[in-house]
């Protein structure tokens, strides 16, 4: 009888030492206060404006798999502090954000972290989101006011039928010097629809984004109706001034059309000095070289007939080249008449004659 109490003894003792190393090999069996003594989870704290939808318990998600849980909710003032615990496997950066996000209308909604973890410092145990850090998505009752609201803001005022805030008076004073803001808010939007194609989880950025569009238009409705009062002064204006500026165009036609008829009346004339024209264009083009030679020699022609002329004692100087005029066929031609046989016949050169350039020798050939 001792012996079989002994042996199921041994048998409970070993029965609760595997039920205590299985409930340490699971997290999920294992209570938070022992995840944290063992080390297997990491606490951080994150500010959200509101917490809707969310309670102590829910996901702590990256790319929507479950990372952690939600740990405690606690108030304070106008803010609420959420404590999470992540499992210490899971790296998130240290500049992450903290969205809440809800996967459909009627579902609990959970915390997603983000950006995914790269490269760079990681969040410590005991790190703390701020609200900067954090987003919350807007409540479709609010969507729906603001939406109320804008529309009512939007409708024209009792006494200015026809007049609303989108009209010409208002929207000026509303968008001057307002253009960097709107630069802004659209650059966000596109940014965050850009993220919206890659990441459903950005929705909430844009609706977030339009309740700031929507809160800067009604806080600028006064600037919208000046803009759109001083839009309608000037289709007024324009409107006024429309039949000087009709006449103006008429001038204008008319001009054109007395030019056409004149261009249609002398077609022909028109025609012959542009043909005249083309063979001017034609003949210059041909004689391109010599142009350009006698554009080149004439100032130097018209230099040398100045420096001949001697104004003080009024004569010319002349200065005849005999030897280059008369040599070559011509020399050898007057030889051959005359009968002449001189060194200068045999060259060609005037210079060969002798001092008397062959006169002598030529009035005596001519006498025979």
């Amino acid at each position: 009888m001792r012996r079989t109490t002994s042996a199921v003894k041994n048998a409970a003792k070993m029965m609760v030492i595997s039920a205590a190393a299985l409930a340490l090999g699971s997290c999920s069996l294992v209570p938070a206060s022992v995840n944290d003594a063992l080390g297997n989870t990491i606490r951080i704290t994150a500010d959200f404006e509101n917490i809707a939808g969310i309670y102590e318990g829910n996901t702590v998600t990256v790319l929507g798999l479950d990372v952690g849980k939600i740990e405690k909710i606690v108030p304070k003032g106008t803010l609420v502090e959420v404590h999470l615990s992540i499992d210490k496997d899971v790296k998130i950066p240290k500049d992450a954000m903290a969205a809440i996000i809800s996967p459909s209308v009627v579902t609990d909604r959970h915390i997603e972290l983000t950006p995914v973890y790269t490269s760079g410092a990681t969040l410590s145990d005991g790190a703390h989101l701020p609200k900067a850090k954090t987003k919350t998505p807007v409540e479709l009752d609010t969507m729906i006011k603001t939406i109320d609201q804008f529309s009512a803001a939007l409708k024209p005022q009792p006494g200015q039928e026809g007049v609303g805030v989108l009209s010409g008076r208002v929207l000026y004073p509303m968008v001057n010097g307002q253009g960097e803001k709107m630069r802004d808010t659209l650059n966000a939007l596109s940014g965050a629809l850009k993220v919206g194609v890659d990441n459903k989880d950005a929705v909430s950025n844009i609706i977030v984004k339009l309740n700031e569009l929507t809160t800067m238009l009604a806080e600028n409705d006064q600037s919208v109706r000046d803009f759109s009062n001083r839009m309608t002064q000037l289709t007024g204006l324009l409107a006024e001034q429309s039949p000087g500026l009709q006449a103006t165009l008429d001038q204008i036609n008319g001009f054109l059309a007395n030019t056409s008829g004149a261009f249609g009346q002398y077609q022909n004339e028109l025609n012959g000095a542009l043909t005249g024209l083309t063979n001017v264009t034609a003949q210059l083009r041909a004689n391109a070289y010599g142009i350009t030679e006698v554009v080149d020699v004439a100032p130097l022609l018209f230099q040398n007939l100045d420096g001949m002329v001697n104004r003080e004692k009024g004569y010319v100087r002349l200065h005849l080249l005999a030897g280059t005029f008369l040599s070559g066929e011509i020399v050898s031609l007057f030889c051959e008449r005359i009968q002449m046989k001189s060194d200068g016949c045999r060259t060609g050169k005037v210079q060969d004659f002798g001092p008397d350039l062959g006169l002598t020798a030529a009035l005596l050939g001519l006498t025979k």
